[in-house]
């Protein structure tokens, strides 16, 4: 939808079609209006078209600076998100590397229950070898040594 502003530039009248809000475009020529201003003060040899080409030139180098500073912008964030990619292709690597581990751990582990259990056949009870070796360890600690007498030791097999 095409409207239809009146605006004063320079101290002439114009009257723009612009797709644009009139508001926007009000505030447009109001700006361009501040500009002029600022470089006429500057020098009263100006005329308003001598003027009217500095500023444009300033906007044209704004412009210029503004699109330069959005293509870079565009490049760091195209950087980024490849670096983002990278990033989740390791990740997902890596969570599949930890998954292939952690059903490793869990086989081993089944292996070690495994070969750590011993069945005791005289009264069919399942135990873990660890218990078993740690209560016998702590028996054989705990029981009192049988001291051999003086006449075992000086017994002679022999002689009878």
């Amino acid at each position: 939808m095409k409207n239809v502003v009146k605006v004063q530039l320079a101290g002439r009248s114009y009257t723009l079609n612009s797709t644009e809000t009139p508001d926007y475009t009000i505030r447009l020529s109001r700006e361009l209006n501040k500009r002029l201003d600022m470089i006429m003060s500057q020098s009263e040899s100006l005329s308003s078209l001598d003027a009217a080409l500095l500023c444009a030139m300033d906007c044209l180098d704004e412009l210029t600076k503004a699109t330069r500073n959005v293509e870079n912008i565009r490049s760091q964030i195209k950087d980024y998100v490849d670096d983002a990619s990278q990033a989740r292709l390791a990740a997902e690597e890596s969570n599949k590397e930890n998954r292939i581990l952690r059903a490793k751990v869990d086989e081993l582990q089944s292996e070690l229950k495994k070969r750590t259990t011993v069945i005791r056949y005289d009264n069919e009870k399942v135990e873990n070898a660890r218990d078993m070796l740690s209560r016998e360890i702590n028996a054989a600690i705990n029981s009192p040594l049988s001291r051999p007498t003086v006449q075992q030791i000086n017994a002679d097999p022999d002689k009878k």
